[in-house]
């Protein structure tokens, strides 16, 4: 299946690139080798940068914890530097001196500006737009998919009761900066509990229930003619209960029984995006599985994180296929890509969470093991797997990597990422806090305090 992929990818890539010089920024380091090979093979000549080679990583501010949306736009700051005589422009122009070179930049990034060079499928302006947490439930109605009701405002104390909006409801807020870009990572999205945290600000608030159900993300990708369905996938991101935020941890593939017919809502809602607004490339659509179905909540215009962990092979090759999806090209065999990320996602033997760690934690690695439903410290190296705290481009972050044939059978996978961030609070000193699975129902907050909607603006889980 593999060699399927490969073929059409490069017979594709070639009819765009061969014969030519192209610039391929990618996230990841240990993409380079795959994204040299394709382009060698569809008769490209290719420099491939990635974020985190140290060619790149050094041009870049500090790690520091901030948030997926700070990440993001210091990434397009730097790409808006090719157009001067900068160090990364310098860099570049010894491959490319007559700036003639086509230029690749993978999801999430979509720069605005970066110097004189083409750049192959770059997205149209208005799919950003829909992405705003406050706008994106008018596309919901335009394309006839089933929501929960919604409530977007400015200030709640003009337009709203404060006696009245969230004392009898269990409310979940989604922040908007006006002006900026939407933002990533679960930032400025919080559980509110009193009315006095509905204060006004530069940004605009979306308010919707709290729904009871599987927080859950249904992904693909786009083409001319076609809709490429991804296994949809249970999102991990337990409720901090000190102050409403989730923790957006990681992903776990979808139980069979609901594998289905998300699926086919996936290719529903890929088609429909197709049609109604010309959308091309890979989106995803966020949301929770309810007892009534499928309720969305956001909307992702990109290949998102969920492949961060599959094998650089196909993580190279779905972010091809987007960008060729975007330059509209003519249907390639691509449809063989759903299939070959089904088995990647569903035969991945270790499951990885992930999440900025506050203050100055120093960087570890803990083997742990499980004790019935608790993980605790033991001296195996392998063990059932481990904590680490390590440097990132996000500052300090905790990766538990757990083997998933170790994981105890009667506990959800939601419980799994609750036990991981207790475990690291306890062994390592790190301060998540008291958690609780996402989606449930009701259960009381102990807010210390009324916190300001805008704090949530520039939180980094």
């Amino acid at each position: 299946m593999r060699d399927e992929v490969n073929d059409s990818i490069v017979r594709a890539l070639s009819r765009v690139v061969g014969g030519q010089r192209i610039i391929v920024f990618c996230s990841q380091r240990a993409d380079e080798p795959e994204w040299q090979r394709l382009c060698q093979a569809a008769g490209a000549e290719a420099l491939v940068l990635a974020f985190d080679a140290p060619a790149v990583a050094e041009l870049l501010p500090p790690p520091r914890r901030q948030s997926a949306t700070q990440l993001i736009e210091d990434r397009h700051a730097l790409l808006a530097t090719l157009g001067s005589d900068s160090p990364l422009a310098g860099l570049v122009k010894e491959f490319d001196p007559a700036e003639q070179a086509l230029l690749l930049v993978t999801d999430p990034l979509d720069p605005r500006e970066f110097g004189a060079r083409r750049c192959l499928g770059r997205k149209h302006p208005s799919w950003e737009l829909f992405e705003h947490k406050s706008v994106v439930d008018t596309l919901w109605d335009t394309i006839g998919l089933e929501r929960s009701e919604s409530l977007v405002f400015d200030d709640a104390s003009v337009l709203l009761r404060r006696d009245t909006l969230v004392t009898t409801a269990d409310v979940v807020v989604s922040v908007q900066p006006r002006g900026g870009t939407p933002s990533a990572g679960g930032e400025g999205v919080r559980r509110v509990t009193s009315a006095a945290e509905l204060s006004g600000g530069p940004f605009r608030v979306r308010a919707m229930p709290r729904l009871a159900g599987l927080p859950c993300r249904l992904h693909g990708l786009v083409l001319a003619e076609t809709t490429v369905v991804f296994p949809p996938l249970e999102l991990l991101a337990p409720l901090r209960l000190t102050d409403g935020t989730y923790l957006c941890a990681g992903t776990w593939p979808i139980a069979t029984p609901d594998r289905g017919r998300l699926g086919e809502l996936t290719r529903w809602l890929g088609d429909r995006l197709r049609d109604r607004v010309a959308y091309r490339g890979g989106f995803s659509v966020d949301g929770v599985l309810t007892a009534g179905g499928f309720r969305p909540t956001d909307l992702n215009t990109r290949i998102t994180s969920a492949f961060e962990g599959v094998p650089p092979p196909l993580r190279v090759a779905v972010q091809i296929s987007a960008a060729l999806a975007r330059a509209d090209q003519p249907e390639w065999g691509a449809p063989a890509l759903g299939k070959h990320a089904a088995r990647a996602f569903g035969e991945a033997d270790t499951l990885v969470l992930r999440s900025p760690v506050e203050g100055d934690a120093m960087p570890t690695v803990r083997p742990v093991s499980w004790d019935g439903h608790v993980l605790v410290a033991t001296d195996q190296a392998d063990g059932d797997g481990n904590l680490r705290i390590s440097t990132a481009a996000r500052g300090t972050v905790l990766q538990a990597s757990l083997g998933r044939a170790q994981l105890p059978s009667a506990l959800a996978p939601q419980a799994v990422a609750v036990a991981v961030f207790e475990a690291a609070d306890r062994l390592l000193g790190t301060t998540f806090g008291p958690l609780e699975s996402p989606g449930g129902h009701r259960r009381p907050l102990p807010v210390p305090r009324a916190a300001r909607l805008g704090e949530t603006v520039t939180r980094a889980e």
